[in-house]
């Protein structure tokens, strides 16, 4: 659409990728279904040096003969429908309703301080030292900071409120960017409970788990650079997808939208990091370009996509063989056929 707006000429629009399965033509523009269905592509005329002869300018509705930033505008598109995509599929969950956990005691562990301190189940957290508890979270955050340290609880009970005094006890953990700190815990599990958005506070609602959700993004992408976070342990390819996807749809609509919004802002993040061969690597040429005052050489460009080609297929290998192990297929496998 970016393209069409910006006088660009569209010669292919597919569905997935490889050998077309079927395809019509409508104006300039061939539609087409393919084989490989991870994502699609739009071709678009003049996209590349090598589509344009050496004897001729690029004709006005090539992709070459459009100024940078609008070049640039027509690539960022891509990422920001994913991101749009990750924003309507959360908003849906809101205002359709999940469960979440609220700051009261729905699970007292056996031998641990909640229990020796005299917490009781439908206990509902006021405030710990003072300060206010709105969300599950709240709480939580302050009794992981706080290993060994006393801490008052005000809590609401059968109408009654009351103090209590818990000391967490110091357990030594890895957090989802892999690293290894103590926290704190006194053996507690959160009361479920429905929530449903209104459509408008929803959008507000939205925006701040997306931002929390791409700045965690972000925090586990730096801490995979740098080792600290095992790739095999961080991220999922085609196969796990599947699985995720099964559970999340014998889970219900909700965890489908939010597992959906997840990946969308992931495929939103992912495509825009600076390797060739994804939007973000187009972006960074067309940033060469309008620092340098002209393209970068088609030959640099060519080997740059080839390199960036095959560490993102050799990615997605590792992956899927660490998919295959973590979710045990070739056992399940020999079951199914009835190999011991």
């Amino acid at each position: 659409m970016v393209a069409r707006w910006s006088g660009v000429r569209i010669l292919r629009f597919s569905i997935g990728f490889g050998p077309r399965l079927l395809s019509w033509k409508r104006g300039h523009t061939e539609y087409a279904v393919s084989a490989i269905p991870l994502g699609g592509y739009v071709k678009m005329a003049g996209e590349q040096t090598a589509d344009i002869s050496t004897s001729r300018p690029p004709h006005p509705w090539e992709f070459l003969a459009k100024p940078v930033i609008t070049r640039a505008a027509i690539v960022f598109a891509g990422p920001l429908v994913n991101y749009l995509m990750a924003f309507i599929s959360l908003w849906l969950a809101y205002i359709c309703g999940f469960h979440r956990p609220i700051p009261v005691m729905g699970v007292i562990v056996e031998g641990m301080p909640a229990q020796e301190a005299g917490f009781q189940v439908n206990d509902r957290v006021l405030a710990i030292d003072g300060e206010p508890i709105k969300t599950w979270e709240g709480m939580t955050n302050i009794i992981y900071h706080s290993p060994g340290k006393p801490l008052q609880f005000q809590v609401e009970r059968s109408g009654v409120t009351q103090d209590i005094v818990v000391t967490p006890k110091e357990k030594e953990s890895q957090d989802h960017l892999g690293h290894k700190k103590s926290i704190g815990q006194i053996g507690v599990a959160p009361a479920m409970e429905f929530h449903r958005a209104h459509p408008i506070t929803a959008l507000r609602e939205v925006a701040v788990q997306l931002n929390e959700w791409t700045v965690l993004t972000l925090q586990a992408l730096g801490s995979l650079l740098t080792g600290r976070l095992a790739l095999a342990e961080s991220m999922t390819g085609p196969i796990g997808l599947v699985f995720l996807t099964s559970e999340a749809v014998q889970m219900g609509l909700s965890p489908l939208l939010f597992l959906v919004s997840i990946l969308s802002l992931s495929l939103a993040i992912f495509n825009l990091l600076p390797v060739p061969i994804l939007d973000g690597g187009h972006l960074l040429f067309l940033g060469f370009e309008q620092l340098l005052g002209k393209p970068v050489h088609f030959k640099v460009q060519e080997r740059a996509a080839q390199v960036g080609f095959l560490m993102l297929m050799t990615l997605i290998v590792v992956i899927c063989i660490n998919d295959v192990q973590r979710y045990q297929l070739l056992e399940k496998l020999a079951k199914w056929v009835g190999i011991n």
